[in-house]
């Protein structure tokens, strides 16, 4: 892999003053390249390959998107992977929708009559060729033959290392093809010595992201097979669109590589926005080698199907506290311009010989957002030049009990209340100040400490002060639904230096507009807001103090502006990489004439039924009970786990028939599990654990019918 040195944001080449300017504006990515662009695939026989599962046959099939010429071969290489989904759909009515309500493809690689097998790798045609346009060949996998919607295994509920390894597995047959020919003839070209294996980025959606992510710690992992298969890969950059985080047994980040989340603010299947939760982890990596830049990207309105033009249902009724996007059918233009611009910024940016670092300006919080986003929806940014420590220093992590700086000196309060904790939707180990204040005024503050009183370090050599925040919900469930939303919030900030004296004050909404939060609504479940936390990044030439700088002891955060509020502070670093004043690239207010609070419902009216529960001896000897679920509404698969709930207890063993129909759902459980529930407890299905929000109700538990 070529090397690259910290300075691919670019930020650091412009002048600074000491107050703040219009932005610079990221460059526009999204114009059509120039080469014309065809696309072909393959589509190997199905087997059963103990490189990827034991369990059902899988297969390799795929579109690939090139250039025409391939005279400027090799090219850089993309791989994308679309998300859980089901496999057959069927067109009925006046409409021209698809309704893919069928799993049969998944177990014998056929549809029943009437239904056609559902292109869900065909879903991101229009991101593929336009990359093809600019010298990319981007290969788009199928997951349909023995993934999307087969039964999870305890390790793998979501099938996610499953969905890794045949990523893999896909490498290794483009790499030999790349080195010897043979590859099938569908593919209407010879592939032999036009894949560049030193520049590869890879896109997954839904479950796929959490799939990208496993193939390449898959990759790494220390006696891993897959090196010698495929020989050296350069992992230059990995984007993920609404992905599932924690459905393997194992903790999967992307340290080491580029990498940036697209969160749809309206997702009404990922509903809890878990994609964030990679990225509070890599904060934490410390030592990450090499440094890469880590991002995200929440996007207004967006909910999560239409990303993938193949899934032509919203998976969302609508939007809480914005304006959605979407329609119910058939997709959305301006989500799939949201995409387009990110998506293109970050490849054209971070993958290949010739790669753009100022097209991933656009992640960064610094620079305003070219039209093609601008003129369509708010997005949110959080960011950073990299957790390395050679790169950003942590100021204050809030890791320590209240009160105390990570640094271990005593952090100061005045007439506000703090408490060091967690926040929603976030990782277990994302710590924030939890800040609260009644009025307003110049002696009402929360002050985090470097050094102990009378001491201070140097920050000269550092660029920014970098910080995440966000508006509390107002209770821990995240609950709140007040006209709140509607108002932003502004305090000031200033550096306080050893001997007590403070910098210029910069208020927060020079840089952003803190409202919210906002989120989605979710059937079954309801409005679901996300405290989601963003950057501010403030050039430290903007304070204006100079000897302050150079022995600094705090970070003074005044809350002189907004009446009361509550808020989430976490992560405060400073960058030695970026330098660029930024001004406000959404004014206060943009919220008003908000006609999405309010969205689609589900009319069906429910029959289910516990068909049967019966007692099965496994291979191995062990007995488990299965308990088989129907229902005249499909329990559909999605990117969140399908969760049976009986009492308090959740369980996520679950499969559909081999005939597919999704109205039918068998969950096991043990012997023990079973035997340790609550005659009577009520029974319900839904999507995501550790929540009440049954989608589906069964009635309650009857022991006694349990056949043996």
């Amino acid at each position: 892999m070529r090397s690259r040195t910290i300075c691919f944001v670019l930020s650091c080449c412009f002048a600074l003053t000491a107050v703040a300017v219009r932005a610079q504006i990221a460059p526009d990515a999204t114009g059509p390249g120039p080469n014309a662009t065809t696309s072909s695939e393959y589509k190997l026989p199905a087997s059963i390959d103990p490189d990827v599962a034991t369990e059902l046959a899988t297969e390799l099939w795929a579109r690939v998107y090139r250039p025409v010429n391939l005279s400027g071969a090799p090219h850089p290489l993309l791989v994308f992977l679309h998300g859980n989904h089901a496999t057959c759909g069927r067109y009925e009515g006046a409409g021209p929708g698809r309704f893919d309500i069928n799993v049969q493809y998944t177990f014998t690689g056929t549809c029943p009559p009437g239904y056609v097998v559902v292109p869900s790798h065909a879903g991101y045609s229009y991101l593929a060729e336009r990359l093809a346009s600019w010298g990319y060949i981007v290969v788009s996998i199928n997951a349909n033959r023995g993934v999307n919607a087969a039964p999870g295994i305890a390790a793998d509920r979501g099938l996610n290392l499953r969905r890794g390894r045949l990523i893999l597995k896909h490498l290794q047959r483009l790499s030999e093809w790349n080195a010897a020919g043979g590859a099938p003839a569908s593919l209407g070209f010879d592939m032999q010595g036009t894949l560049d294996f030193a520049h590869v980025g890879m896109l997954g959606h839904s479950r796929g992201g959490e799939g990208v992510r496993a193939a390449y710690n898959q990759y790494r992992d220390p006696g891993s097979i897959w090196p010698a298969r495929i020989g050296p890969i350069g992992f230059e950059g990995i984007f993920e669109i609404g992905p599932v985080d924690g459905q393997t047994s194992r903790i999967l980040n992307a340290d080491g590589t580029s990498w940036n989340v697209l969160l749809p603010m309206c997702d009404g299947d990922v509903f809890n926005l878990q994609g964030v939760k990679p990225f509070d982890r890599m904060m934490l990596i410390r030592t990450e080698v090499p440094a890469r830049p880590k991002s995200t990207f929440t996007v207004w309105g967006a909910n999560h199907n239409f990303y993938n033009t193949e899934w032509q249902l919203s998976d969302s009724p609508g939007c809480l506290g914005h304006k959605r996007l979407f329609d119910h059918l058939l997709g959305s233009p301006d989500q799939r311009a949201t995409a387009l611009a990110s998506v293109l910024a970050f490849f054209r940016g971070h993958v290949g010989p010739v790669a753009d670092p100022s097209f991933v300006t656009l992640f960064n919080p610094q620079f305003d957002f070219p039209s093609s986003v601008a003129d369509v929806t708010r997005i949110d940014r959080g960011y950073s030049d990299s957790p390395n420590a050679a790169v950003t220093r942590t100021f204050d992590d809030f890791d320590q009990p209240t009160g105390f700086n990570s640094s271990g000196a005593s952090n100061t309060a005045s007439n506000v209340t703090v408490t060091h904790g967690g926040i929603a939707n976030h990782s277990a180990q994302q710590r924030v100040a939890q800040i609260a204040w009644k009025a307003p005024g110049s002696e009402t503050y929360f002050q985090s400490n470097w050094t102990a009183a009378g001491q201070g370090q140097s920050a000269k050599g550092f660029k920014t002060l970098d910080f995440r925040v966000a508006r509390q919900c107002g209770d821990p469930a995240c609950s709140r639904t007040d006209s709140q939303w509607l108002a932003s919030t502004s305090f000031s900030m200033r550096l306080v230096g050893a001997d007590g004296k403070l910098s210029n004050a910069i208020p927060i909404s020079n840089y952003l507009t803190l409202t919210g939060p906002v989120g989605g609504l979710v059937t079954f479940v309801g409005s679901s807001p996300h405290p989601i936390l963003q950057t501010i990044r403030v050039p430290l030439a903007a304070f204006g103090n100079g000897p302050i700088v150079g022995n600094l002891r705090g970070v003074r955060f005044t809350f002189d502006d907004t009446k009361a509020d509550e808020i989430f502070i976490g992560n405060i670093r400073l960058s030695t990489v970026s330098g660029v004043n930024a001004a406000p690239f959404f004014a206060p207010g943009t919220l008003a004439g908000d006609d999405s609070v309010t969205g689609d419902s589900a009319t069906k009216t429910d029959v289910n039924q516990i068909k049967s529960l019966r007692q099965v001896t496994q291979a191995d000897g062990a007995t488990d009970v299965e308990i088989e679920l129907t229902s005249n509404r499909e329990m559909l698969p999605q990117g969140a786990l399908l969760v049976l709930r009986i009492g308090e207890q959740d369980f996520t063993t679950g499969r559909y028939p081999q005939t597919g129909e999704t109205g039918t759902v068998t969950f096991t459980l043990s012997a023990q599990e079973f035997a340790a529930l609550q005659d009577g407890a009520p029974v319900t299905v839904q999507y995501g654990e550790g929540h009440d929000d049954a989608g589906w109700r069964f009635g309650r538990i009857n022991k006694g019918q349990l056949a043996k």
